[in-house]
């Protein structure tokens, strides 16, 4: 998002860091109230075998894919519905990183799980709206940090990285793998 726009100033990458890391936390603010506010309880929920199952068998599929098994791609219809979007948006559009920002706080919310949760649940015990907010902002801002750093020195930074791209990918797919068989092992546990 950042990196992409080209040769962007120091200044411009850090304050488009900062709108996006921003945009995140206030995603999780808003999942950390809404859950305060419903007191429902979310674990129960996502501890459903059919839950963790589905999970586990995305993560598979998404490690097949980085090891180059098949390509996963949005429909043709829908890339071309988005090429002709974003060929309409300003390059380095404050607007695009803040909407990127919210968009990845409910893609990334799975990743950070363990946090995620735990912190879910004690805000609906507590039905606080207020700490549930704040929480989960901060949460947010934490996780943010390195993405500050990383955005701030990303146009310096894709320029040195792209040989090594393929072994990330490789890495990535053996993590999927893990947390895969790592789900699968909890729902094997339970019968």
């Amino acid at each position: 998002i950042i990196a992409g726009q080209g040769n962007v100033s120091q200044k411009k990458s850090l304050t488009l860091s900062i709108i996006y890391v921003f945009s995140m936390s206030l995603t999780y603010a808003v999942a950390g109230i809404i859950v305060a506010i419903s007191g429902t309880n979310i674990q129960a929920s996502l501890q459903n075998p059919y839950v963790i199952g589905s999970i586990s068998l995305l993560f598979f599929l998404f490690a097949l894919a980085m090891f180059k098994f098949f390509d996963i791609q949005m429909p043709k219809s829908i890339q071309t519905i988005m090429t002709q979007l974003s060929s309409k948006q300003k390059s380095g559009s404050y607007g695009d990183v803040a909407v990127m920002g919210v968009l990845s706080a409910l893609i990334v919310g799975p990743c950070v799980t363990a946090p995620l949760i735990g912190a879910l649940i004690y805000i609906s015990t507590t039905n606080d709206y207020i700490l549930g907010g704040l929480a989960l902002f901060s949460m947010g801002l934490g996780m943010g940090l390195p993405l500050l750093l990383l955005g701030t020195s990303a146009s310096q930074l894709t320029k040195k990285i792209g040989p090594y791209l393929e072994i990330t990918n490789k890495v990535f797919g053996v993590l999927f793998l893990v947390v895969s068989i790592w789900l699968i092992e909890r729902i094997v546990s339970i019968q």
